[in-house]
């Protein structure tokens, strides 16, 4: 498998650089035909070998470590947002913050942005593209509705309010998931200290004459076990990480498998396929609200999901569409082939939204009420989780606390014949 960049363009006629994973040129090709996007074999300007050594060269460490944070590029945009309503072209707007701005990370890309302006583009889409990993697929699809309307600078203050909404609730997801993987590794380590040099000492004290408990024996067969074989252990761990993390970023078949178990886990399942049909809700209801075409809407979608599962679900949704279903029609045929991943909740909206010609406010509506139960699901699953983990922990502290403590009275009731 090789990785194409292609320069191609897309149905407005804006050139974009891609990168498409493919066996040939031609099936690259292919690929970004069927994503609506126009390019022949001799727009392909690099290709190179899709493999780890690949993949760890192409990352850019130091650009990494210099990225502006979310808060400051949404603060930007609030920014630009203000000065166009106002009447300021988007030139002087972002020469006029880049002479005030302090953050100089955030003031080169500002520069950066205006040098793009002094060069020919026939869209705004152009400038903006230059800095994919700040300017997303929607906020490019705002900029292109407002270039048809009088309302740019509304649209991007509406954006920015919606988004650091997605932001809170994608943040308070993400931190309950490092505050629990973050006391589960230092329980391990704690678990691993204690197994490895603290009861090996108990061996010492019992010598040979005397009995050790069960509970501390098992212990102790840990901890041998671990001390013989432990280098290997972790050596296997990395390996395994390694391989699924390569696997399910390079293997389709792997991803699928991978993106559709946890979207069917007990609890968690639930929580996020709520979470997706809201940011579905959003994004499509966000772009129709501003005047943006549905398919050209949904395949903003596509590019902005990460998901393989979902990722199919819309694509077959397009299809349905460009075949004559409207959009209750596309959701009904995609869960009756069984890609259920799109709670039931948007199938009603659907069908609302088009029998009365608001499907963009009645989907903001169902976007609204979905935040609020994948709050309540968010809870929920963390409460589960929660009961769980530290049952575990709990469990696994008594048995080491019995474990210690009936060694310590074997010993004390057979110190007499010790002496």
């Amino acid at each position: 498998m090789y990785i194409f960049t292609i320069t191609a363009s897309d149905a407005f006629g804006n050139n974009k650089k891609i990168e498409i994973k493919a066996g040939t040129p031609e099936e690259a090709i292919l690929i970004l035909k069927q994503e609506g996007f126009r390019a022949e074999v001799t727009d392909i300007t690099d290709a190179r070998r899709d493999s780890i050594w690949t993949k760890l060269q192409s990352i850019d460490f130091f650009s990494k470590f210099s990225q502006v944070p979310r808060k400051d590029i949404m603060r930007l945009i609030k920014m630009i947002g203000n000065s166009i309503s106002r009447g300021r072209t988007l030139k002087n707007t972002l020469e006029f913050i880049g002479e005030n701005e302090d953050n100089k990370t955030l003031k080169k890309v500002i520069q950066k942005l205006v040098e793009r302006m002094e060069k020919p583009f026939a869209s705004q889409v152009e400038v903006f593209s230059i800095y994919p990993q700040y300017f997303d697929e929607e906020f490019l699809g705002i900029i292109e509705a407002g270039e048809t309307s009088s309302n740019l600078g509304s649209y991007l203050k509406d954006y920015v309010a919606e988004k650091k909404k997605q932001m809170a609730l994608s943040e308070k997801f993400q931190s309950v998931l490092i505050k629990r993987v973050s006391t589960l590794i230092m329980i391990c380590i704690v678990a691993v200290v204690v197994v490895i040099f603290v009861i090996p000492q108990f061996k010492a004290l019992f010598g040979e004459e005397l009995e050790i408990p069960w509970a501390m024996n098992s212990l102790l067969q840990t901890s041998d076990f671990f001390v013989a074989y432990g280098i290997y252990i972790l050596i296997a761990i990395g390996f395994t990480v390694a391989s699924f993390y390569y696997f399910t970023t390079s293997n389709e078949k792997v991803r699928w498998w991978w993106h559709d178990f946890i979207l069917h886990m007990p609890i968690l399942g639930k929580t996020l396929r709520t979470f997706y049909t809201a940011q579905f809700s959003y994004l499509l209801s966000t772009l129709l609200t501003k005047s943006v075409d549905i398919i050209k809407s949904m395949q903003i979608i596509i590019k902005q999901s990460k998901n393989v599962c979902m990722i199919k679900t819309y694509e077959n949704i397009v299809v349905g569409m460009q075949g004559g279903d409207d959009l209750f029609e596309a959701i009904i045929r995609e869960n009756k082939a069984g890609h259920d991943y799109l709670i039931p909740t948007i199938v009603q909206a659907a069908k609302v939204g088009g029998a009365t010609a608001s499907l963009g406010e009645t989907l903001m509506d169902v976007r609204n009420d979905l935040d609020e139960l994948f709050v309540i699901r968010l809870e929920r699953a963390i409460k589960g989780f929660s009961i769980i983990f530290y049952a575990i922990i709990v469990l696994f502290a008594v048995f080491i606390a019995y474990a210690i403590g009936s060694a310590i009275i074997t010993f004390y009731n057979n110190a007499q014949s010790l002496v």
